[in-house]
């Protein structure tokens, strides 16, 4: 019986190989490295895939579920609420924010209806009538500080009074005893309208301090 042997060919070092071999071999290290690199491409693709399914599933289910428990502590909140007066056997009084608490003043629910306002163009009018008033005031007296209250009123890169912030201010502009001023913060104030309400609602529970905690289900809050 004949056996046959096969030699087991050397393996050439770098330097023993001719120029064809060494071309031979960068082209394999270079489609090595090519098929490696878009194999790693390829598995971050699926991954990051993977990953935005999972979280956008996982999103829009919390999301109805905390739409859905927005919607329950709303309404069995109000129902309670009209109960305390029913029972007591008077009509419940409508209020824009009211709460509630278990026995033991452990727990709280507050539900809180709030305006949401716009200005109509007759605003900007008497915006820029309050600007000069302010400069007119202040800057002579010290420039330094009416710079300051300037800024504090301005919103965005625009230069404009924000409406919102001088309708908060009006109250303490009465201290100030100008009268033209405080007329156009009234007139300001008349072109207000409310344009929607919007319903909040937020439990509390007590910590170990006896202190009111609120349980955000804001994301900034965790």
């Amino acid at each position: 019986m004949n056996t046959e042997t096969t030699a087991t060919q050397p393996v050439k070092t770098i330097d023993q190989m001719t120029e064809a071999e060494l071309e031979a071999l960068l082209t394999e290290k270079r489609k090595a490295k090519k098929q490696a690199l878009t194999t790693e491409k390829n598995q971050h693709e699926a991954d990051k895939n993977n990953f935005l399914q999972h979280s956008s599933s996982k999103f829009l289910q919390i999301h109805n579920e905390m739409k859905e428990l927005k919607e329950y502590a709303i309404l069995h909140a109000n129902e309670l609420y009209d109960r305390m007066f029913i029972i007591e056997g008077k009509e419940p009084k409508e209020t824009k924010s009211f709460s509630l608490k278990n026995t033991k003043d452990t727990v709280k629910v507050t539900v809180d209806r709030q305006e949401r306002f716009s200005f109509n163009d007759e605003a900007i009018v008497h915006i820029n009538a309050i600007k000069e008033i302010f400069k007119t005031k202040f800057a002579p007296r010290n420039k330094g500080l009416y710079n300051i209250l300037d800024s504090l009123l301005i919103k965005g890169s625009g230069g404009e009074y924000d409406p919102k912030l001088l309708a908060k201010a009006r109250r303490q502009v009465r201290e100030l005893g100008d009268d033209n001023l405080m007329n156009e913060f009234d007139k300001l104030d008349g072109c207000q309208r409310v344009t929607s309400t919007a319903l909040y609602c937020r439990l509390y529970i007590k910590d170990d301090k006896g202190k009111y905690q609120d349980i955000s289900l804001q994301f900034s809050s965790l």
